[in-house]
């Protein structure tokens, strides 16, 4: 009864006409944008639509709510989603939003402190809570390997089994064991490259754990897709199968 009432709610959600305003902003600040097909345009509009309507979405610290928040976070996100059909971030169930990174207070609170490095963090609770300053730079500039919107929300999608460490479930068996050995293979060779201070296409920070190799590699993968096809083709083989595309057709 209650998928019953969810989609028909999502159905009238997708028979609004869609904002030219909505538009504006996905063109401006989501960098990916221009380079999709008209078909993949379409599809990242109506899960924009839905993520937007379905997220309880909280602005703190002065910084006030808008649809330019919303969508540009919301449209991002979606990119994760295009290789998909009729998953929305159901788990996903509240996304907070600061105006700068934020740190956590020893008794577990958020505070604002433009000196940290907490851009961002997914919990298994279903809470996203994001920088509004890194959002926005990060989706702007699609090719610099880093987007704190994918890297966040890749972390919700490994935490679809109940626990975010980077342990992935594909269609069949032999794809699934085949991540495990590529991904703790990975890992390890950029965990050795951190240490010793060699130049790397993935980001020092995904030698922190399984979990963070994931988000990283999700980061580069939509981001430098074409380099990591290069460099860890591998890697990059079954990423394009786990989210069912290919971003270096984006142009």
């Amino acid at each position: 009864m209650f998928n019953w009432f969810r989609n028909r709610r999502r159905k009238m959600i997708l028979r609004q006409p869609w904002s030219s305003s909505w538009e504006s902003i996905l063109k401006a600040n989501v960098g990916h944008y221009k380079g999709l097909s008209t078909v993949e345009k379409n599809k990242l509009q109506a899960i924009t639509r839905i993520i937007t309507a379905e997220k309880h979405w909280e602005a703190h610290d002065g910084l006030e709510m808008s649809d330019e928040i919303k969508v540009t976070i919301a449209g991002t996100a979606a990119l994760l989603l295009l290789g998909v059909n009729d998953f929305y971030f159901e788990h996903v169930n509240t996304i907070i939003v600061f105006p700068d990174p934020v740190r956590r207070q020893s008794q577990g609170g958020l505070i604002v402190g433009r000196e940290s490095r907490h851009a961002g963090e997914a919990w298994q609770n279903g809470q996203v809570v994001l920088s509004w300053r890194d959002v926005v730079s990060d989706s702007r500039n699609p090719f610099d390997g880093r987007n704190l919107v994918i890297h966040e929300f890749a972390h919700c999608l490994d935490g679809l089994d109940g626990e975010m460490g980077g342990s992935l479930t594909f269609g069949d068996t032999a794809t699934t064991q085949r991540w495990h050995r590529v991904c703790e293979s990975e890992f390890e060779t950029l965990v050795r490259a951190t240490e010793r201070r060699q130049k790397t296409l993935l980001d020092y920070y995904g030698a922190t754990n399984q979990a963070e190799f994931f988000a990283v590699a999700s980061e580069t993968f939509f981001e430098k897709p074409r380099q990591l096809k290069e460099e860890h083709a591998e890697l990059f083989e079954l990423l394009a199968k786990y989210y069912r595309l290919d971003p270096g057709k984006w142009g």
